[in-house]
Order: C-alpha cells, then sequence, then structure tokens
C-alpha cells in the first residue's frame, strides 16, 4: 500500500546524526529525521533534536572555558606555583560523563544549518542547509491541506532511521568525529499507523501545565528512536505531520503478575505516536516566507 509513498518520501527524508564525545573519551551518537522542503535547502525537524544540540554545545563550551582556565593558570608568571595549584583545584572539574565535543551531520559531509526558527508549543524547527545541492532531491514534500480530510481511520505511513546505531570516533588531529565505515547510508525504516485523533496538547519537555498548546494528530502506533523529524504521509506520498514524540495512555488494566506474589500487578499502556499537524508547520513556513507545496 505504501511502497510508492516510501519511495516519494524517502528523497525528502534525511538522517541527522548527533556525535558526542565525554570527558572520559566515549563515543555516543543519538539519530533523528528531517524533512527537506524546496530546492533552496529548508528543512523541518523537531525542536527537540535542537534542544539536544543545544545542550551539548553548552556543555562543550563550558568543558573548554574550564581547560582554558587551567591553561591561563599554567602558563601564569605573576604568582607562584603553590598559588597556581590551589587556584587550579577550585576550578569545576567537569563529570566524567559531560560532554567536552560535539557535531552534528546532516547526511552530507561539510553541511551546516542557518537561520533556524524554533516553534517551541508545536515542537517545530526550522532551518536552511548551506551549502545545499538541490540535484540531490528528485522530489520536495507536498504538505496535506490542514482544513481539509483530517477524519480519524486514514491510514498513514512513518519514516525514518530505527532500530540502528552508529558508534562514531574522535579523531584528535582532525578535531572531527568519523562515522565507521559501512554506516552511511542510513536504512529507512518505515511504519503504518491509523490516524486515531487530533490532539491539543502541550510539547514532550513541557515543565508545567501552563505550557502553551500545540496542534498534533495521534496515530495508532508509536513513533520510534530514529523517527523523530521524520515525515508521516499517507499513500500518494503526501505530509499530514512530521512524527514528534510519542505518548504512553494507561489502559486501566492492572493483571496480576505471573509467578510473581500476589498483589504484585502490571501497569499496561498503549503507545502512540504523535506528529506535527500539518496547521503549523504551514504557518511557519508562511512566517518564513519559504516555498513550498500543499494539497488543494
Amino acid at each position: 500500500m505504501f511502497a510508492q509513498a516510501v519511495q516519494i518520501a524517502s528523497q525528502f527524508t534525511w538522517p541527522v546524526v548527533i556525535s558526542s564525545r565525554t570527558v572520559k573519551g566515549d563515543c555516543h551518537s543519538v539519530i533523528g529525521a528531517c524533512v527537506v522542503v524546496n530546492r533552496e535547502g529548508w528543512v523541518l525537524t523537531t525542536a527537540h533534536l535542537f534542544g539536544l544540540m543545544q545542550q551539548q554545545e553548552e556543555a562543550a563550551r563550558k568543558y573548554r572555558e574550564y581547560t582554558g582556565g587551567i591553561r591561563d593558570f599554567e602558563q601564569a608568571t605573576t604568582s607562584d606555583a603553590l598559588y597556581r595549584r590551589r587556584k587550579l583545584h577550585q576550578l569545576h572539574h567537569p563529570a566524567p560523563d559531560m560532554v567536552r565535543d560535539c557535531s552534528v551531520w546532516w547526511g552530507v559531509d561539510g553541511m551546516t544549518i542557518k537561520d533556524v526558527r524554533i516553534m517551541p508549543a508545536n515542537d517545530l524547527a526550522l532551518g536552511r542547509f548551506e551549502p545545499f545541492e538541490p540535484e540531490r532531491i528528485s522530489s520536495y514534500p507536498v504538505f496535506k491541506h490542514p482544513q481539509a480530510g483530517y477524519t480519524p481511520g486514514r491510514s498513514l505511513c512513518r519514516l525514518g532511521f530505527s532500530f540502528y546505531e552508529i558508534k562514531p570516533t574522535y579523531d584528535e588531529k582532525s578535531k572531527a568525529f568519523i562515522l565507521p565505515p559501512g554506516s552511511v547510508p542510513l536504512p529507512f525504516f518505515a511504519m503504518e499507523g491509523m490516524l486515531s485523533r487530533i490532539l491539543l496538547a502541550p510539547p514532550p519537555d513541557a515543565s508545567d501545565n501552563k505550557a502553551e498548546l500545540g496542534k498534533f494528530i495521534e496515530t495508532s502506533t508509536p513513533g520510534l528512536q530514529g523517527q523523530s523529524g521524520g515525515p508521516i504521509f499517507d499513500a500518494d506520498g503526501t505530509v499530514w505531520a512530521i512524527q514528534s514524540h510519542t505518548r504512553h495512555l494507561p489502559l486501566g488494566f492492572k493483571p496480576n503478575v505471573p509467578g510473581k506474589p500476589k498483589g504484585q500487578v502490571e501497569h499496561q499502556f498503549l503507545n502512540v505516536g504523535v506528529g506535527i499537524h500539518a496547521e503549523p508547520i504551514l504557518q511557519l513556513l508562511e512566517q518564513a516566507g519559504v516555498e513550498h507545496q500543499h494539497s488543494s
């Protein structure tokens, strides 16, 4: 049912690989997705992926300040060695698992993102690739008209890069992360689900009940790791939403755990996917003056 649509969507669905190295030297990566909107290189993804990037960049900045402070003390000539040692101990030592280096790979070497705009309530981010080669993409997304046909029961498909892991290494000489041979291109993972309902809810990282509500769609199957920022589309390849996060809805059933003492129960949940509705997507594109396509 979705074979042709996946071929269409795979053209404009690109990976986001956030690599990091900790103080003790461990390297990790987080994988997400993005949707390339037009030939100018404008791209959509989730705001929480950008939040992760900013957190890691801030941690790396603090680590650079720490190492710079050590250098200053070691090179100081106006104080004696005992004074420098005492002041050195007063520096805030970074934790072993603190990020010291980080980088983002957007599916093409040497490409960065500029002119970023965030719509926090909808967990939505917009940016522009630079440099960008439009010839890499044969078709760009058509977004679903937000006022037509958003009725529960429609079968949709979600695309991203789930069930895949990349273990980067860090090259001290070039000051860059190296992805292991054979790890790219990342394999796509497609999964279908039914549009269950339209949802007005706070973004996934909201810390209180006063957060502004965003407009989302809820699907009968969960979004998976590696699909955040990827498209949710119909059998024609028309994009209805962008995957944001997964909700865990309690079913209200608490059966006893087999083989365990009486009274020890299982809390059961339904995992549902949450995608950013086309309405805020088109609003952000129009506010930024970004050329795009949408259905009639």
